[in-house]
């Protein structure tokens, strides 16, 4: 149980030297570590696998008049896609745990959040394994810092081949955050500059980071 920020250090130093990242969630009783393309509602006819390489496919055709640059394989491709809310078969985590507490304890909720530990060593070779819709086994990679939010919240995802599964292994672990301790800590976090301005960095997170720190508000 993370009451403190003192706590969430304790907890995160038990991992320390340990290949492990980390997912925060504001709902820890009612979200499940599924993808966003497991929990799209679809009409009873539609096949899951052809939505999600209709959706893939149509995004790569019409992104590319908004990009700077273009991803050079796949996993850069549905990284990209994940990163802008397409649905896909990827979950987000990050590398750095207080990231994922900011994230835990962001927004408002009337309930307790969570911080998701992933206990793995291994990372996908996305140079030898080239196709991620044939990847058959959930699988880390780190994705190429394709955009400054992804560089500045340590961004890794997690590869989900049945994308409508909730991800439940042995080597998860679940913080809870509980509702008392989540505004003290998102305050603590912004004293160690973990907040919206520096995790989006951009005038957006600039502005909302500026509206906090001056607002009453949560």
């Amino acid at each position: 149980m993370i009451e403190s920020f003192e706590d969430l250090h304790k907890a995160i130093t038990k991992y320390s030297g340990k290949p492990v990242i980390f997912r925060g969630v504001r709902d820890a009783e009612n979200h499940k570590l599924v993808t966003k393309l497991g929990r799209l509602k679809l009409k009873p006819d539609r096949d899951l696998f052809k939505e999600e390489a209709f959706m893939f496919r149509l995004f790569k055709q019409q992104a590319r008049p908004y990009l700077d640059w273009i991803p050079m394989d796949e996993w850069e491709w549905l990284a990209l896609g994940q990163h802008h809310g397409l649905p896909t078969r990827l979950l987000d985590w990050t590398r750095n745990p207080l990231v994922a507490a900011y994230f835990a304890v962001e927004k408002q909720h009337d309930g307790d959040s969570a911080i998701y530990v992933f206990r793995n060593d291994k990372y996908i070779r996305t140079d030898v394994e080239k196709d991620p819709f044939k990847r058959t086994r959930i699988g880390k990679f780190v994705p190429a810092h394709i955009t400054r939010r992804i560089t500045a919240q340590a961004g890794i995802f997690t590869v989900h081949p049945e994308p409508d599964k909730e991800f439940q292994d042995a080597s998860v672990d679940k913080l809870i955050v509980p509702k008392s301790a989540r505004k003290g800590i998102k305050k603590i976090l912004s004293s160690y500059g973990i907040n919206r301005a520096s995790l989006f960095p951009d005038l957006d997170g600039l502005a909302r980071h500026i509206e906090w720190l001056r607002s009453d508000s949560y």
